[in-house]
């Protein structure tokens, strides 16, 4: 079992350190400075990107598995999985191979399908970790369009001392040892967990689009660029330029770790930046067409509708239930 607290939270995180026992203390806040200084030092996209889909946890539990069980999470959902003891095999609708599972293993699915989880023949039960997240997966970011249905990692990276294991095994203690503000602290560990396991895809031979992105420095560069200054007017021979590249190697290069060719992805996150501001902020849309790029609101009007299917002042509108639904699938 573990016992919870803030400060063993954010050491068991953040890694053996001489100066983490006293993060919460006086004697080292200079390291306060340090990490927050950090934060400023370059765009973190991936963040940028999973704020504007707004991927939340919505549910955990752990599950006791005795036979099979079955599930068909909706489309606007992703669930991931950890076996904590126990063999069984994921059987996917439709699809002719299982794969087996051991103690440790993980994968997480895309709503819109049903599975199976079955204990192995011999084994008595199978106890696994399951976190449920909302996004918006129909908003038109390479991220979603490209990311595999099923997404398997093995023991090896929750076994190693990494803050994969370690924030599951906090997880795991949670849900155990039940805790006061257990929903506060256990959703927030859960999208610890989905952060990390997409940072473990990063090590994975093959990476889907755009997270391939993120490990090719050039491509990276280019990304931080972009969605540091949404309202400059890129070329593809700037973008180049900056990141070291001739313009036909970068545009390739581009295109294919990313999914979208550069203007195509300048666009599509201009108007994705836009979305979210109209939803949590009351900037007029005047100006944030200029922020966003546009010499007009009627072109920027004109561009967003294209691609959401509905004007910009849409979601300024008094919220209704059809209304939601619209804006939401996008």
């Amino acid at each position: 079992m573990i016992n919870y607290n803030p400060g063993a939270v954010y050491a068991s995180l953040a890694g053996p350190s001489n100066h983490v026992a006293g993060f919460f203390g006086a004697p080292n806040a200079a390291i306060i400075t340090t990490v927050t200084s950090s934060f400023g030092s370059a765009m973190d996209v991936l963040s940028e990107v999973l704020e504007t889909l707004q991927l939340r946890c919505t549910k955990v539990e752990s599950l006791v598995v005795e036979d099979r069980c079955r599930a068909g999470p909706p489309p606007q959902q992703a669930l991931a999985h950890v076996v904590l003891s126990g063999d069984c095999v994921l059987r996917i609708h439709g699809e002719q191979d299982a794969t087996a599972l051991s103690p440790l293993d993980c994968f997480l699915l895309l709503g819109g399908q049903q599975y199976e989880i079955e204990v192995t023949p011999g084994a008595t039960r199978t106890r696994v970790l399951r976190c449920a997240y909302s996004f918006e997966r129909s908003l038109p970011h390479p991220f979603t369009q490209h990311f595999p249905a099923l997404l398997c990692l093995r023991s090896h990276y929750l076994t190693d001392d990494s803050e994969l294991g370690r924030a599951v095994s906090l997880l795991d203690g949670e849900l155990i040892n039940a805790r006061l503000a257990i929903d506060f602290v256990a959703v927030r560990l859960a999208e610890i967990i989905l952060v990390e396991l997409l940072r473990r895809c990063q090590l994975e031979g093959a990476q889907p689009a755009f997270l391939a992105a993120l490990s090719d420095p050039a491509v990276h560069r280019a990304l931080q660029h972009i969605h540091a200054e949404p309202e400059h007017h890129w070329q593809v021979p700037e973008l180049a330029s900056r990141v070291g590249l001739s313009r036909a190697v970068f545009a390739e290069r581009f295109h294919r770790q990313v999914g979208e060719p550069p203007l195509r992805y300048v666009r599509l996150w201009r108007l994705l930046k836009a979305r979210r501001e109209l939803q949590t902020t009351t900037m007029p849309i005047k100006e944030l067409a200029r922020k966003s790029g546009y010499g007009s609101s009627t072109g920027f009007s004109r561009a967003f509708r294209r691609v959401f299917g509905y004007p910009p002042s849409y979601l300024r509108q008094p919220p209704t239930e059809s209304r939601t639904r619209t804006a939401t699938s996008g």
